[in-house]
This record gives C-alpha cells, structure tokens and sequence, in this order.
C-alpha cells in the first residue's frame, strides 16, 4: 500500500472514531476533547498491530496546523462573535490577552527556573521563557463547550473567549520574539529593546493588517452573489490573510527593518470585520448555511487536534517518567502563574472601574478553566530541531524537551481540569441565577405561559379541535400564567416596570425579524438596516443592564464615550445617502412597529393578561410604539411630497413581493405534483417578464 493510501485510510479512520466518540461521550457525559486524547491514547498499541500500522500515517505537522486548522478555528470563534459585547468588556478582554498573557509567561520562566534548580534540574531561563510563551494562551474550544453545558454566566463565555482569542496573538509574537533571542543570541539592552519593538509592531500591524483584510473580503461578498462563491470568500479569507500576513513578516522589510505582522491576530481582527460588517453582504439564503459549515470544519479540525494529542506519545524522545518531577513543579508553575495573571488583572480593572466589576467566583473559574490545546502543539512543532543554548545540558534537544513539558501540562488541563469544571462552577455557585437573572427567568416565565395563551386562542378557529379540551387546557395555562405574574409582581417593587420591560425585549425582537425579513427581500438597505439594527442593538444592552431602554427616534448614545463602537468598526458610516435609501428605511420602520402594535394589540385585548397593571403598561407602549410610528410616517410621507419619483419604487417593491408570492404559489403546485417542472419553469418565465 503506498504512503499516500495510507495517509488517506488514516485520516478516514480518525474521522470515524472522532464520530463514535463524540456519540460516546454525550452519552457518558465527558468531555469530547477528553474522550478524544483517550482514544488517541488508546490507537497507540493498536498501531503496533500491522494491520493497523496505517493509523499513525496522518501526523500532526507545523504546516498543517499553522497553515489549515488554526485559520479554521481562528474565523469560527471571531466570525460568530458579538462585536458590541466584546467592545463593552474591551478592558478585561485586552488586559487578559496582553499583560496577564506577559505576567503568566515571566512567572512561568522566573518561578519555573528557581524551582526546578531547587529539586536540581538546570534549564536556563530563556528556555523556560520559550515554554511560558506557549503555555500561557488558553484554549477556547476545549472550554467553552463546557461553559455552555454547564450554565456558565454569558457575559463570562464572552470574556473568557475574547481573552482566548486574543491571546493566541499575543503568546505567538512573545514566542517568536524569544525563540529569535534565542537563536541570535541576547546582546543586552539592544536585544530587548528590538524585543520590545518587535512584539508591539507585530500586534499593531496585525490589528491594522486585519482589518485591511477584513475590509477587503467584506466587499468581495457584496459582488459575489453566489452561495458557493460566498463561502469561498470566507474561506480565502481566513487563510489569505494568515498566509499573507506570514508572507510580509517574513519577506518585506522597510528601511532594512523587516515587518512583523501577528498573523493569528490579524486573522482575529479580520474575522470579526467580516463578522461584523460582511456579513450584511451575505446572501440571506446563505448565512444560515455559514454557519453551518464554519461549525462543521471547525469540529473535523478539533476533532483530528485533539484525537492526535494522544498519538503524539509515539513520537516523543522523552519519557514523561524520566521527567515526571520537573514535569509535576512545572504543571503547578503553570497553575500558579495563571491564578496570578488573573486575580491581578482582574483585580485591578475592578479597582479603576472600567468596566463592569467581574465577581471573584468569576475569577476563580477564569483561573481553574485555563485548558491548553492546539495553540500551544503548534508552536512547539515551530521549534526547530537544531535549537540549541550553551547552558543546555542534556542529551535531548530543546524542542522535545519543551514538547515533553507541554504534552504533560495539556494532558493535565484535559483530564484534571477539563473534568472538575462543572465542580468548580457549583462550587462557586456560577451557574445560579444572579443579577437580573431571577427576574428574566420569571419574566420568561410570564412571556412564555402568555404565548401559550394566544396560541390556545387562535385554535378555537379550528373545527378538529375540541372545545372542551381546549377551554380546560386555557384555563390551566390561564392559572399558570397569573402564578408566573403573581410571583413576579412579589419579587420587584415595579410590577409594571418589570412587566413593561418584559413586552420592551420582545418587541425588539419583533421589530429585529421584521426588519431582517424586509432585509431579506431587498426592501431594506444595507446602511438602512445596519443602522437600525444598531439602535435596537443599543436598546437591548440597555435593557440588559437595567436601564430604561427608551425608545428614540433618533438613536440612543451611549454615556461611557469610550465604549463606543469606533468608526472603522461601524465602517461604512451609517448615512443614508439618497431619497431611495431614506424611502426604504422609514418604510421599514413604520413595518415593524406596526407588527409590533399588532402583538400589543393581541396581548392587551386577551382576558387571561388583564391582570395587576398590565392595562396601563399596554397602553402605554401601545401609545409609544404610535408615536414611533407616527414619527416614520411623517418622514415617509415628507420625503413622498419632496420626490414623487419614489411612487415608481413602491410599484416597483409591490410588483416584487406579488411575484415572491407566485413564486411559492409555483412551488407548492409542483411539490405537490399538480404542475411539472416544465410548466413550472414557463409559468415562472411568463411571470418574471410581467414584473419586468
């Protein structure tokens, strides 16, 4: 059997056990990246059968890793991210990804040097250094899925996967800096000085890189109105930019200085660009569909990742018995410089109040959580062979020794942590409802029972359903929902207050799908939409945060001026810029807030919810959300009188929606074979030539 067979049966191989795992470990309730290293561990004796010699054909290398998965799992992390949460907890994000990373790394290499000379094992400190570098980048994939599962705080994730993002871009200038200290040698101050420059350019230039990048696959998607073609893009534009960024650090040089650009920081930034503002550009039918298929290759790449950690074993020159007791100070090292990193950053920005105070459970979990995984393999395997110290003693090279040291401290994350995090999290009582949290699970309580309510009121139009049946079933939901407000009105001083904000937060729910369906169908544009969107953006962190969340015409400014959202981010600026534009966009509003008056108008006429103060809490946003309308009508009809010439693009929208509407007509005619797929196609003909 050739090699190239051979590498392709491995890889199929793997991808097979990566299923069976992942169905075995939902059903023993372990980790999957646990469960993988285990299976990883267990194909090593099986490889020595010759049968199954093949399975250790596929082999994690640099390239692979550095060139195909960590781009992959780079753009699904920042690509799905919220922009505006990140900005709003930018302080704790950028401090953990750039001192605390800083602090965790020189702990390591200054506590790890003194210590292991104690017990008698002389590794110099630049080596350690190396080591911390690596070390110190957290692993988002390995937790995150477990926050999840585990009931971790939202605004928690996000720091924790922003901090984690970020990060890897950090870790990778510091370890490249002390991996060239290292190869070149150290000179004194210009050797720290050129350092310190490098590792600063290579974070401001990867940032400026991405979203250059960022910007530029953005406007790609708008002319590619393709599905296939779409999804290319992304793809081009997660590698390119990597691959680019790579490509100028190592071969462009300005004035006889090089240019260094993070790659894994640009590909961040211009992951989150295109996740932010490209993905107005992409084509409805298709976003879901992204999704999707970011999820899926971001799951093959994990899964091959974590499944080859175990293999790994096979290939190390060191023994982990050999090295167990440096291997036990280091892995407390570690522990130790993470705990410091954080209770001290955190600690500070909590000090200043940046930002909102992070709880110390919090930070006991940020502490505990901090798994290791791809990041940290990758940049081992970028060591190369031949590096060498005059201080280094041993027989081994640097590189197994350090592989050796990272393969014990991700082992332990994995097994030891990875499987005490929902411990920790009960521990601390993370997972309780906290906050605001008490009030919204009995506020969904009431939201949810009265949706039901409505429901069980359209079904008395339908003839099959029995009548007795259903008034018994309305009125135990009747019951449930006036439990659900009685315990909500005794758990708040403002029953109506909260009951207001309850119908606030759906009606933005309402006005976002409205307004995202008129986007849709190209009755909306895109400056028009993304600037909406933003104010109900605004509105709902308000809400969120127990403010008022007012509506305004006009938008909502923020009073914390830093925490807005910068030009370039909200790139292209949010004007509407033609009486067409305008025309659509206040169009839109009057929409969607008379599909909100309509759900208002349902709630308030149903018996079952006139209870405490909700008669005057509907009257109320009934009454707004008229004057909101009124404000866009008023608009419209000013900008109507200014240029009549808009009529033709209302006939023009009218025509459209007909012909979406015989469209479908079409379709469920020939799915349900009453038509063939020829008459279907000359309708179809006949029709658009119509609307033309």
């Amino acid at each position: 059997m050739s090699s190239t067979v051979q590498i392709i049966l491995s890889l199929l191989t793997l991808l097979f056990l990566s299923i069976v795992t992942h169905l075995a470990a939902r059903k023993m309730r372990v980790p999957y990246s646990v469960l993988l290293v285990i299976v990883g561990f267990l194909l090593i004796p099986l490889s020595k059968a010759p049968f199954f010699s093949y399975i250790t054909s596929f082999q994690l290398t640099p390239e692979i890793l550095f060139f195909i998965f960590l781009p992959i799992l780079i753009f699904e992390s920042a690509y799905n991210m919220n922009i505006r949460r990140i900005w709003e907890n930018l302080g704790a994000i950028s401090a953990l990804a750039i001192v605390g990373l800083l602090v965790s790394a020189f702990f390591i290499a200054i506590a790890g040097h003194w210590v292991l000379m104690a017990i008698g094992v002389e590794v110099p400190f630049i080596v350690l250094l190396l080591f911390g570098a690596l070390i110190s980048a957290t692993d988002p994939v390995a937790i995150l899925a477990l926050f999840k599962d585990y009931g971790a705080p939202r605004r928690l994730t996000l720091i924790f996967e922003g901090e984690s993002l970020f990060n890897d871009g950090t870790s990778l200038a510091l370890f490249l800096v002390v991996l060239e200290v290292i190869s070149a040698g150290f000179h004194g101050y210009s050797t720290v000085l050129e350092g310190i420059f490098i590792f600063f350019s290579m974070l401001l230039g990867g940032t400026f890189f991405g979203f250059l990048m960022g910007w530029a696959f953005s406007k790609l998607l708008q002319f590619a109105r393709h599905e296939h073609l779409q999804i290319t893009i992304t793809m081009l534009a997660a590698h390119t930019t990597f691959l680019l960024a790579e490509f100028i650090s190592h071969s462009l040089a300005v004035m006889g200085k090089p240019i260094h650009i993070s790659s894994i920081l640009a590909t961040v930034i211009a992951s989150l660009v295109i996740g932010t503002h490209g993905r107005f550009k992409i084509m409805p039918g298709v976003q879901e569909y992204m999704a999707r298929f970011w999820g899926y290759t971001a799951f093959v790449a994990n899964s091959l990742v974590f499944i080859l950690l175990g293999l790994l074993f096979t290939t190390l020159s060191v023994s982990l018995l050999d090295i167990l007791p440096a291997l036990t100070v280091i892995i407390l090292v570690v522990m130790m410089g993470r705990a410091i990193s954080v209770y001290s950053v955190i600690g500070g920005m909590n000090a200043v109040r940046w930002e909102q105070p992070i709880p110390l459970s919090w930070q006991h979990l940020m502490s505990w959580g901090s798994l290791r995984g791809a990041l940290a393999v990758t940049m081992v395997l970028l060591i190369p062979d031949t590096l060498s110290h005059p201080d280094w003693k041993y027989d081994y090279s640097i590189k197994d020794y350090i592989m050796a040291l990272t393969i014990g401290c991700i082992y332990f994350t994995l097994f030891i942590k990875a499987t005490t995090i929902n411990s920790v999290i009960r521990r601390f009582r993370i997972n309780e409802l906290q906050g605001l949290e008490p009030m919204e699970y009995l506020e969904g309580k009431v939201y949810v029972y009265a949706q039901s309510l409505l429901r069980l009121l359209s079904l008395h139009e339908k003839p099959y359903v029995n009548k007795e049946v259903l008034n018994a079933m309305q009125a135990e939901y009747s019951k449930l929902y006036q439990d659900a407000f009685s315990a909500l009105s005794h758990n708040t001083h403002d029953s109506g207050a909260m009951f207001a904000r309850v119908l606030r937060i759906h009606a933005i729910g309402i006005e976002k799908r409205a307004l995202k369906e008129l986007y849709d169908g190209e009755e909306l544009s895109e400056t028009g939409y993304r600037r909406v969107l933003g104010k109900l953006e605004q509105q709902l962190g308000m809400l969120e945060r127990g403010q008022s969340g007012a509506m305004n015409f006009k938008g909502i400014r923020d009073k914390r001026r830093w925490q807005r959202l910068p030009h370039f981010i909200r790139m292209p600026a949010d004007r509407l810029n033609n009486p067409s534009e305008q025309y659509l966009y206040y169009r839109a509003l009057v929409i969607s807030a008379q599909q909100v008056i309509a759900l208002l108008t349902r709630f308030a006429t149903h018996q079952g919810l006139k209870v405490f103060e909700a008669d005057a809490v509907f009257s109320r946003m009934l009454e707004q959300y008229q004057e909101y309308k009124g404000q866009a009508a008023e608009k419209l009809a000013a900008l109507l009188k200014k240029h009549p010439s808009l009529e033709e693009q209302q006939l023009r929208i009218l025509e459209r929606e007909l012909l979406q509407s015989q469209v479908l007509t079409l379709e469920e005619l020939e799915g349900s074979e009453v038509i063939t797929p020829a008459v279907k196609s000359v309708l179809y003909g006949e029709l658009s030539r119509h609307s033309d």
